[in-house]
């Protein structure tokens, strides 16, 4: 049977200053990267939707053609 493996416990404070020095080695992005990335993600959200109700409509309009509704 395996032998369950003790995890060292660390204060608080040692806790922060670790999770602090693992944040200064992020590479963050830059304002202008992130707004860029932003409106990206807005414009193909929008191009979605339009193409999703589009065929939402066409297959709608497809099944009353077909049924006769």
């Amino acid at each position: 049977m395996a032998e369950k493996v003790k995890k060292k416990r660390v204060g608080p404070i040692t806790f922060f200053r670790q999770v602090r020095a693992e944040g200064a080695k992020v590479t963050w992005t830059s304002r202008q990267e992130t707004i860029q990335a932003t409106i990206f993600v807005v414009v193909m959200s929008v191009l979605f939707a339009l193409f999703l109700f589009l065929a939402d409509q066409i297959i709608g309009w497809f099944v009353k053609t077909v049924t006769g509704l």
